[in-house]
């Protein structure tokens, strides 16, 4: 049997999905983990239309925000901040330890920061001196994540 590489610009979500579930299948065979959940929140209008909202995955106790993003008429009206607390309520409620995002230099850090995101690290060497951040936020306290003096 042959097998060729080839390469996709915009491929389908179906096929993305062999990837995903692939990996989801891997990590419940070696850990017993469950498979990676997928949520979006969206802002519609009375017609429907989208015009914010935000994306991501559980990953194993962890809620990524892959994804935010507002309309420019919206901006400044404290949508982004909904939607990031219906995502924090939702990894909660999942029963996430922590929640991560990322964002550029340019966009929107002190946002985040200002929602309790810490920068868990930093990356340089992209474009026009940009700096890609990675944020992190707790969702579980140190009590809560202390073994019990049962234990």
């Amino acid at each position: 049997m042959s097998y060729q590489i080839s390469f996709e610009s915009s491929p389908s979500q179906q096929d993305t999905q062999v990837l995903c579930d692939g990996i989801s299948t891997h990590a419940q065979k070696m850990k017993g983990l469950q498979v990676i959940d997928f949520f979006a929140f969206f802002i519609r209008d009375a017609q429907g239309k989208i015009q914010g909202g935000c994306n991501g995955d559980n990953l194993y106790g962890c809620l990524y925000i892959g994804q935010l993003w507002v309309a420019e008429l919206l901006r400044g009206q404290g949508y982004g901040t909904k939607l990031m607390q219906a995502a924090e309520q939702y990894a909660k409620e999942r029963n996430c330890n922590f929640m991560t995002v990322n964002t550029m230099d340019w966009e929107a850090l002190g946002f985040y920061q200002k929602l309790g995101f810490e920068i868990e690290f930093e990356r340089h060497g992209f474009a026009k001196n940009s700096v890609f951040y990675f944020l992190r936020k707790n969702l579980i306290t140190q009590e809560k994540s202390k073994p019990s003096p049962e234990a």
